[in-house]
């Protein structure tokens, strides 16, 4: 077959999923292009994929928004304009098969070229989620509703309900653009992120449960991305029987500053080991052996290995490593999926998120929180069993 890969290019989050199943499609002898016009591009190319140019909605932007809320996260003349690039590169590629990560364009413009569509995605977004994306009545107190196990179960029904209703009719546009090309299923901007034809949930059901699951979706495991990076020249970290923290912010955090993050470590007797994403500023970072290590990238798997506790922005694949690798988590939440995937690191007893505004008034509380995760075990314990559950899953070979 020839397969057309369409993740959103500007963050490795998107493009290290769709990448890990190209790489098996194409050992199993299928033709793979990718698509997209984002700077973290070079990690398709370096594996050997030709990469076309098509028009994406730029990070600031679409991440500007959902970090200030905004209900519309894609303007209709956007979408538009994404659902025109898609049906021009049908024509040109013209592929068996469409795989999209992040792509919100794509259930459309599939559906309109009369090409099979399917969708990697996690859970939170999709319309079968069991919890609720933002727990509308967290804020009712435990004096006034007592909460018993029916009445949890049906407030989060109710809450699901709402949320989706009042996001579907925020982003209208796809609504419309399922009347007006008369869509046999229409979309939604709760829905937009999955598949036309298959849905491949990038999740387990012990950290992210689903409800009414139709046929067409499937959990595969979380696609973490494998690195061929090597290791660096000051690899192993040296500890002298200290505490090691990773802190790995992903390549699209905006959140706050590693000039801040490196200024605070090296007050504190913990050795810590930084990656940047390439955001790391014109200041220079420098390593210090023995105390803290700065580089723009490094292999998660070989670092999460070693290190004792992870901090990080709370996004999926980062989370799901460290719980391959039995190491708990700090959280610092930027948007509402990374504040998601927290509330379930905390509900299982894995990790603890401090919001970006306590952070930001007091940049302590984070050393505080290292010290309760390193004098609590069970955190350590919890982590481990998770990755019990997650150690021999082939989520490539099954999606």
């Amino acid at each position: 077959m020839r397969i057309l890969c369409l993740p959103y290019t500007h963050t490795l989050s998107h493009i290290s999923r769709p990448l890990l199943l190209a790489q098996e499609l194409r050992a199993r002898g299928h033709e793979i292009i990718f698509a997209g016009d984002g700077s973290a591009e070079r990690f398709i190319v370096d594996q050997g994929f030709e990469v076309l140019p098509l028009y994406q909605i730029p990070p600031d932007l679409l991440f500007g928004r959902i970090r200030d809320g905004k209900l519309k996260f894609v303007l209709d003349d956007e979408l538009e304009t994404m659902i025109e690039a898609d049906k021009r590169l049908f024509n040109e590629v013209k592929p068996d098969l469409v795989i999209s990560d992040g792509r919100f364009s794509a259930p459309v413009s599939t559906a309109i070229a009369g090409v099979k569509h399917a969708a990697i995605v996690n859970v939170s977004s999709t319309e079968y989620r069991a919890l609720p994306y933002i727990p509308f009545f967290d804020w009712v107190p435990g004096w006034l509703l007592k909460r018993g196990p029916s009445l949890c179960k049906g407030l989060d029904l109710l809450n699901l309900k709402m949320e989706m209703m009042v996001f579907d009719n925020a982003t209208s546009i796809f609504k419309k653009l399922s009347k007006q090309y008369q869509l046999s299923n229409t979309v939604t901007a709760t829905n937009c992120l999955a598949g036309k034809d298959l849905t491949l949930l990038a999740d387990i059901p012990e950290y992210f449960p689903t409800r009414n699951l139709p046929r067409n979706y499937e959990y595969i495991g979380p696609l973490t991305w494998k690195s061929d990076l090597g290791t660096p020249n000051w690899w192993p970290p040296q500890r002298k029987n200290k505490f090691l923290v990773y802190i790995s912010m992903g390549t699209t955090w905006m959140g706050g500053s590693f000039e801040n993050l490196y200024r605070l470590f090296q007050k504190h007797g913990f050795v810590a080991i930084i990656t940047t994403g390439g955001q790391g500023g014109e200041h220079g970072l420098q390593s210090i052996e023995g105390e803290i290590y700065v580089e723009d990238f490094l292999d998660g798997d070989l670092v999460m290995n070693e290190a004792d506790l992870v901090v990080c922005h709370g996004g999926n694949g980062t989370i799901y490593q460290a719980l391959q690798n039995g190491t708990p988590i700090i959280g610092i939440p930027t948007i509402p999926d990374q504040q998601f995937n927290m509330r379930r690191v905390e509900a299982l007893g894995v990790g603890i998120t401090l919001s970006m505004k306590e952070f930001g008034e007091n940049p302590e509380k984070l050393f505080e929180l290292i010290h309760h995760i390193t004098q609590d075990p069970l955190f350590l314990q919890h982590a481990q069993t998770l990755q019990e559950k997650l150690s021999g899953l082939r989520p490539a070979e099954k999606a």
